[in-house]
């Protein structure tokens, strides 16, 4: 599919357009961490040894996907850096609003199938690769997104696949540069960037210039999404894997299911104008572990945003600030699989509950002085909350955790 190229007018539609790709890879991370949270854990859940194991490597490549769309959108982030602005970790809550993308991508809370990871591979396919979407996903919403060129105001508009809105921002970056001047163009604080140092990913580095830039589009466009061609590690090849071995193992034995009947689009409140495309969360107890599990993810992205403040916290705070984030991750998890456990409806039933990544309050930057002070304050919150939940259901070990975290931040004050 051939598309009209019109080139990036000014900073503002840069920044525009990297803010939706921050959200695009956002959105994708956490439909990944959904599927894999669903997969089931024992053979005490109707799989065989044999299929748990191969259930045991789905789960690790679908993590690893997720792990690397983090990078992307770190990565993202420090390009949004690198021209000036504040981090973009801001998403739309799902179920995703029509027009927040293209209506070709469609992104969904879906637990693992078939269907779900032929749409994942739709969703990361080649550039003009011609990919068929899984059959749960129907497409009902049909919408162009129209460029007004007219606008002062920067437009969304409709991209066939996601390398073709980095190939625009690519070549965005490349005539804003000649027009404004590198130095102009690349006016952003270097030390609000994160790198390898902060955080453990392989491959996250700082953008200081045209070519740095260059080689942070490439290296997310190669990784997988709307590369020209894919290698054994992209996420595409990772997905079409995973599809090859599950079609496997269905052939073998047709009753085979590997996923808890986790829910779509779990929500603890109706989403007006959306009806049909979430499942409302009504047993109590989940509802509990659910909105602990919300609280927790925007926490997380709040402790996140601090690391990358435009005018940059110490180092030592910035490294202990890190830490805490992936720390609450690691916290989340542990209360997404609880809830997976758990009915989502008061009157029992199969289907599983699940965490809903529902951002529930700001995670805008904080005050230097106070930042530490704040998300520990929240932490030691939740703390109790987890306590007063393990009375009902065994969370082992996860309110030490975060404990552990809120006493580092408690303890932490920026010098003067």
């Amino acid at each position: 599919m051939k598309t009209k190229q019109h080139l990036i007018k000014d900073r503002e539609e840069l920044l525009f357009l990297l803010a939706e790709a921050a959200e695009l890879e956002h959105t994708a991370m956490c439909s990944y961490l959904y599927a894999a949270m669903s997969l089931k854990q024992s053979t005490e859940e109707g799989v065989t040894e044999l299929e748990l194991a191969k259930i045991e490597g789905w789960r690790k490549q679908i993590r690893i996907v997720a792990i690397q769309e983090m990078r992307h959108l770190n990565l993202v982030n420090n390009l949004l850096s690198a021209f000036g602005s504040a981090p973009h970790f801001f998403r739309a809550n799902f179920p995703i609003p029509i027009g927040r993308f293209p209506a070709n991508l469609e992104f969904t809370l879906a637990p693992f199938s078939e269907s779900t990871i032929q749409h994942y591979m739709m969703i990361v396919r080649p550039l003009e690769a011609d990919v068929l979407d899984g059959s749960a996903f129907r497409h009902l919403q049909h919408y162009h997104r129209a460029i007004h060129e007219e606008f002062l105001s920067p437009s969304a508009y409709d991209y066939p696949t996601v390398g073709h809105l980095y190939h625009k921002i690519a070549n965005g970056i490349d005539s804003l540069a000649e027009r404004l001047g590198h130095e102009t163009l690349f006016i952003g604080h270097t030390d609000a960037q994160v790198g390898g140092s902060l955080f453990p990913l392989p491959g996250l580095f700082s953008v200081t210039d045209i070519t740095s830039a260059h080689r942070a589009i490439e290296s997310i466009v190669l990784e997988g999404e709307g590369a020209l061609g894919h290698s054994e590690d992209s996420h595409f090849a990772r997905f079409e894997t995973i599809a090859k071995e599950l079609n496997q193992l269905k052939t073998a034995r047709p009753d085979f299911e590997p996923a808890r009947l986790t829910a779509v689009n779990p929500v603890l409140q109706k989403s007006y104008g959306k009806s049909g495309q979430e499942t409302n969360i009504t047993h109590p107890l989940a509802m509990r572990v659910v909105d602990l599990g919300n609280c927790l993810y925007t926490l997380m992205l709040r402790t996140f945003t601090q690391v990358f403040s435009p005018n940059p916290f110490q180092q030592h705070i910035r490294t202990e600030m890190a830490k805490a984030a992936t720390n609450i991750m690691y916290t989340l998890m542990s209360i997404a699989d609880a809830a997976t456990r758990l009915p989502i409806k008061k009157e029992g039933g199969e289907l599983r509950a699940c965490i809903g990544f529902e951002i529930v309050g700001s995670i805008t930057q904080l005050s230097h002085l106070s930042a530490c002070e704040v998300i520990s304050e929240r932490a030691f919150e939740l703390v109790s909350a987890i306590r007063a939940l393990e009375k009902e259901i065994a969370l082992p070990g996860v309110a030490d955790s975060l404990e552990s975290v809120a006493q580092n931040l408690k303890m932490l004050r920026p010098s003067v």
